[in-house]
C-alpha cells in the first residue's frame, strides 16, 4: 500500500526546474521552479536542496522550505513563496557569506532537488548543473585614475558589472568627495561629507553639472561607483583620484597647420612626415588612453614598425608622435591605426619626408 501512495503521490507532483545553468550568483536564483499538481485537490509540498561541489562531489550547502501548499495545476515557484528557508553550510567556500539574501560561492556545483509530502517521502526529483563566475564590480573609466583634468564640469564614466543578468532593477550611484592633505582616498571616500552623491543615474555616465558643487583647481577629488539593484547596494567599483588644473600656456605659438586629420575607417588621407607625426583628433568617444600601431603597408605581411599609447583628452587633440628613427624607409607607405572606445578605427597614411 506504501508503495502504491508513493508511485500516486509522484504522479500527482511534478517539477521543472527554471534555475539558469550559468551566472548564478544569489542563493533565491536557486528556488526559481515550476511545480504542477495534477491531482484534484491541494497537496502540501517541502522543497529540499542539496548542492554539491562538482570537484569534490560533496555537499557545500543544503536548503529546506517550509510546508507549503499546491493548488490543483501549475504554480510558479521563488524563494519569496517558500521562506523563510533554513540553509546550513559545510567547507571553507561558503564560510564568508550565511545571509539567505546573499551570494553563492564562485565554482562548479550540482544542485539536487526533492520534493515531499511529509515524513520525508520524496515524491519528486530532479538535478541541475550550474556555474557560478565570478562578478565582476563596476569598471570606472573617465575620468582616469590620478589623471589631471582642466575642466570643473568633467563627464564621469564607467562600464556596468557583469553578469548582467543577476541585476533586476540595475541604477548607480556616484560618490565625489575631497581628498584632504595627507589623508587616503579610501577614507576620504568612507569619512568625508561627499561633495556630491546621485543615486539611481540609469546611464553610464553623469555629465557633472554647474549647479553642482563647485570644484576647484588644485585640488585632489575621490570618486567611486556603487551599483544598485532594487535601488540596494550590489556592487562598488575602485576608487579613483583626479585634480583639476590650469591648462599649461605655452609662450610659443603653435601651427596647427602642420597636424593632420584623422580619419574614420577605411578612408585615410596620405601625408608625409618628417621626424614625428602630427595628427588631430576629435575624441566624442571621450577615451582617456588608446593603443596605436604604424605598419608598413607595402611590405610582405604588413609588419609592425612602431607601437605605443595615446593619453587623450575629451574634445580636440593635438598630438605628436616621435618616429623611430631608422624604422622608416623613403618612398613606402605607412598606416597609422588605432580603435577608440566605441571600436571606431581611425588612421591616415604617410610617407617618411625626404631627409
Amino acid at each position: 500500500m506504501l508503495i502504491l501512495i508513493g508511485m500516486m503521490s509522484h504522479a500527482q507532483i511534478s517539477m521543472t526546474l527554471q534555475v539558469p545553468p550559468v551566472g548564478v550568483l544569489v542563493k533565491n536564483q536557486l528556488w526559481n521552479m515550476m511545480l504542477v499538481n495534477t491531482a484534484s485537490r491541494s497537496l502540501p509540498v517541502r522543497i529540499n536542496l542539496v548542492l554539491l561541489d562538482q570537484k569534490t562531489n560533496q555537499p557545500v550547502l543544503t536548503g529546506t522550505t517550509l510546508t507549503i501548499m499546491i493548488d490543483k495545476g501549475a504554480k510558479q515557484i521563488q524563494a519569496k513563496d517558500l521562506g523563510p528557508i533554513q540553509y546550513s553550510y559545510s567547507g571553507a567556500a561558503v564560510l564568508g557569506d550565511h545571509d539567505p539574501n546573499g551570494l553563492l560561492p564562485i565554482g562548479s556545483y550540482q544542485a539536487c532537488y526533492t520534493v515531499d509530502q511529509g515524513a520525508d517521502r520524496p515524491v519528486v526529483e530532479n538535478c541541475i548543473q550550474l556555474v557560478v563566475d565570478p562578478m565582476s564590480p563596476p569598471l570606472l573609466n573617465t575620468p582616469a585614475d590620478e589623471a589631471r583634468i582642466y575642466t570643473t564640469n568633467p563627464q564621469f564614466t564607467w562600464l556596468p558589472p557583469t553578469p548582467a543578468g543577476i541585476f533586476s532593477d540595475l541604477s548607480y550611484s556616484l560618490v565625489l568627495v575631497e581628498v584632504l592633505p595627507g589623508q587616503g582616498k579610501a577614507d576620504a571616500v568612507e569619512q568625508n561629507i561627499p561633495i556630491y552623491s546621485g543615486g539611481l543615474i540609469r546611464n553610464l555616465y553623469l555629465n557633472y553639472a554647474s549647479s553642482f558643487a563647485g570644484l576647484d583647481t588644485g585640488r585632489l577629488y575621490a570618486w567611486r561607483i556603487v551599483a544598485m539593484n532594487n535601488g540596494l547596494p550590489a556592487a562598488m567599483s575602485e576608487i579613483w583620484t583626479f585634480k583639476v588644473t590650469t591648462p599649461p600656456k605655452s609662450s610659443l605659438s603653435v601651427d596647427y597647420s602642420t597636424y593632420l586629420e584623422l580619419r574614420r575607417g577605411l578612408d585615410a588621407s596620405l601625408a608625409t612626415a618628417g621626424k614625428s607625426l602630427n595628427i588631430a583628433y576629435d575624441n566624442a568617444a571621450a577615451d582617456s588612453l588608446v593603443h596605436y600601431t604604424i605598419t608598413g603597408i607595402q611590405d610582405a605581411g604588413n609588419p609592425v614598425v612602431q607601437q605605443g599609447s595615446l593619453s587623450l583628452r575629451r574634445g580636440r587633440n593635438w598630438l605628436t608622435i616621435p618616429l623611430n628613427k631608422g624604422a622608416y624607409s623613403q618612398n613606402k607607405l605607412y598606416l597609422f591605426q588605432f580603435t577608440n572606445g566605441r571600436n571606431e578605427s581611425w588612421n591616415i597614411k604617410f610617407t617618411p619626408a625626404s631627409k
